[in-house]
């Protein structure tokens, strides 16, 4: 899990789903769901805010609802906490959070129609996320350097 002021997505990342491409007759939720081919976003979209909390499939256990004081809840449970979180159609999420997180316990596992992922394949998501993190300012250049030199030394 984490916090950020927006999202950015991850190289290699695609939304597939979004709450804000649906129409709904319905008091307007605090947060809006994005799915994507890597993991699940929740956007904080009250007050003129959007702050981003994102969840990879793998961190997810459970996703199910909850009604409290006539409102639909989705509960969002990883291994730390339980989140709670105000979306509208929540079943529907739930239900499709379900259906992505199986998706990647399939490829994870090698059951599913993907390849496990091989060393190469590792090394390059990793060189990623670290490009990710330089150009979000969060690694130095030379803390950048070192790592990339760190990622080349591993077989």
């Amino acid at each position: 899990m984490s916090w950020s002021f927006s999202f950015e997505l991850l190289p290699g990342e695609e939304v597939i789903e979004d709450s804000t491409q649906k129409d709904n007759d319905i008091i307007k939720s605090a947060y809006s769901v994005f799915l994507t081919n890597k993991r699940v976003i929740f956007r904080f979209d009250s007050m003129g805010s959007y702050l981003s909390n994102a969840f990879f499939y793998a961190d997810v256990l459970d996703a199910r609802p909850t009604t409290r004081l006539f409102i639909n809840y989705l509960i969002l449970k990883t291994r730390r906490k339980e989140y709670l979180f105000n979306i509208p159609e929540a079943n529907h999420w739930i239900k499709r959070i379900r259906e992505e997180k199986e998706k990647y316990a399939g490829v994870v596992s090698g059951t599913g129609g993907g390849d496990v992922m091989g060393p190469e394949k590792k090394k390059r998501m990793l060189l990623d996320m670290l490009t990710v993190l330089y150009k979000s300012r969060v690694l130095t250049e030379k803390e950048f350097e070192e790592k990339v030199h760190l990622l080349d030394t591993i077989t």
